[in-house]
């Protein structure tokens, strides 16, 4: 790695313009190339952290260094390895990081995949730890940081890290550069000092978030279990009237800042024309009698999100309430995700095998032998991507929305539907064990460990009188339209000193 930087720390001495270019850094990249039948072809990558962080991009210009994961992402590279993105009318720069089949399978699928993602999450048994994982992540992480490190050197910036895939960049980027500003967003929740105990290298990962300049976390629960984790590992000092964490001389500021969504974006989205077309489809699709009520759950296809809970929950709805036996179908729509990893492989078929085993048991068919025939499912099982016209069809015509994650660090998608209800009928229904429910307090609040918790939430939703829905629906959205994604972006921004203070205008 080149760590001859004498003109870059020459211009880290005036602050000013250090802070004028901003570079993110994530394993994910906003845009990827493939070939499809010999055409080359671009498209935006899915998730929130690219929801979130693209538009602001586009906003405010600058680079985005990720790993180039798409199958022809070499073929459009110039000898920088960069491509201004978006491709179709572009605004910043897209600079690829090209990482070995070690650290894909061993840093990426392994250690932050099958060791940090289910310890953050608290799934401890699923956290499956080998020391050559650790290895390939150390070299996964040092591979961002000498393209870091080289972007640097060609002009100077804010360097703003994002997740779990790359919590030992900071600290190699503070090794060869101590002046350069450094932020680091977990999006992810942060366990407490009893779970991340687990983990054999905890002093190597603290220490290197603690290089950092600022720390941001989803929610101030997230904070607190970093700050408890900081000062029982390392002795880390808190000075709680100023929010740092002090650490071999080095101070460190923490905050909480929850992400959102782009909310007038979905909102007038569920109102466009194809939207509501698409609404009528979908029904008929799935619901063939026009009185069925509809549940909905959106849904990456991990352990994580409580799908597997949440059908046992719908199991016992209809044990507990016969009644609504021909009256309410749950959507579930499945992303697959992680198909490379066995466990997300085993946990995809144990999914469709709960599904399948709830309809047999429970569907039904009307008026048998007659023209006017029509089945009944309790559960439509949409496995696949699907595009944001027909989500947004989705959410507005659901009756209720299901988010039962046993740990999440925000869960956009009840912040999606909460934004797409525009006729504010709905019922948002939150595990108290995502981020989502610290702000969304007009949501039903659930425990995903209870089923019949769950489905006493979902009898309560169905027969909460209109006047109730519309209020708690509409409160929840007037909080969205304010704190929505463009909101966020700004005070992380400011949070870094790139944006001035909060009583001056955002960029434009």
């Amino acid at each position: 790695m080149n760590t001859s930087h004498a003109p870059l720390e020459a211009a880290q001495r005036e602050s000013d313009l250090s802070l004028a270019r901003l570079i993110i850094v994530s394993n994910r990249e906003p845009y990827e190339h493939r070939l499809v039948k010999n055409h080359l072809i671009w498209e935006r990558t899915s998730g929130g952290l690219v929801s979130a962080l693209d538009p602001m991009m586009r906003r405010l210009g600058g680079t985005w260094i990720a790993w180039g994961s798409g199958k022809a992402d070499r073929d459009v590279v110039d000898q920088d390895m960069t491509v201004e993105v978006p491709p179709d009318a572009p605004t910043y720069r897209l600079r690829r990081v090209w990482l070995e089949s070690g650290e894909i399978k061993g840093g990426y699928q392994g250690y932050a995949n099958q060791v940090l993602w289910p310890l953050c999450h608290l799934t401890l048994d699923r956290v499956d730890y080998r020391k050559l994982y650790w290895h390939a992540y150390q070299a996964m992480n040092a591979r961002f940081a000498e393209v870091v490190l080289g972007e640097l050197q060609m002009k100077p910036g804010f360097v703003w890290v994002h997740d779990f895939h790359l919590a030992l960049l900071p600290g190699m980027v503070k090794a060869s550069l101590p002046k350069q500003p450094v932020a680091m967003f977990w999006h992810i929740p942060w366990p407490g000092p009893d779970a991340f105990r687990i983990l054999p290298e905890r002093r190597e990962v603290l220490e290197s978030l603690l290089t950092c300049d600022l720390l941001m976390f989803q929610t101030q629960s997230f904070l607190h279990c970093f700050v408890e984790c900081a000062k029982e590992f390392l002795g880390a000092d808190l000075h709680a009237d100023d929010g740092h964490l002090e650490y071999k001389g080095h101070a460190t500021r923490v905050v909480s800042r929850p992400i959102s969504i782009g909310f007038q974006t979905w909102s007038e989205r569920a109102q466009s024309p194809q939207v509501t077309r698409s609404m009528d489809v979908l029904r008929n699709l799935h619901v063939f009698q026009p009185e069925v009520r509809i549940g909905l759950g959106v849904d990456r296809l991990d352990y994580t999100k409580g799908l597997l809970k949440r059908l046992w929950a719908i199991d016992a709805f209809f044990q507990q309430f016969p009644q609504y036996r021909g009256r309410f179908t749950f959507i579930q729509i499945a992303v697959p995700t992680r198909g490379d990893v066995e466990a997300y492989r085993r946990y995809r078929e144990l999914i469709r095998e709960t599904v399948n085993d709830i309809n047999m048991r429970y569907s039904s068919i009307s008026n048998p032998g007659s023209s006017h025939a029509s089945r009944w499912r309790p559960v439509e099982f949409r496995e696949g991507r699907i595009g944001l016209d027909t989500l947004a069809a989705y959410y507005r015509m659901a009756d209720l929305a299901l988010v039962s994650s046993v740990y999440d660090g925000m869960n956009l998608v009840a912040k999606e539907y909460v934004a797409s209800q525009v006729d504010e009928k709905g019922v948002l229904l939150v595990s108290h064990m995502a981020g989502a429910a610290e702000e969304m307090t007009d949501a039903l609040v659930i425990n995903p460990y209870d089923p019949e918790g769950v489905a006493e939430s979902i009898r309560q939703a169905l027969e909460m009188p209109l006047q109730e829905r519309r209020e708690r629906m509409h409160r929840m959205r007037s909080y969205l339209a304010a704190h929505d994604i463009r909101a966020w972006a700004d005070e992380c921004l400011r949070d870094a000193g790139i944006l001035p203070p909060h009583d001056s205008p955002s960029f434009e």
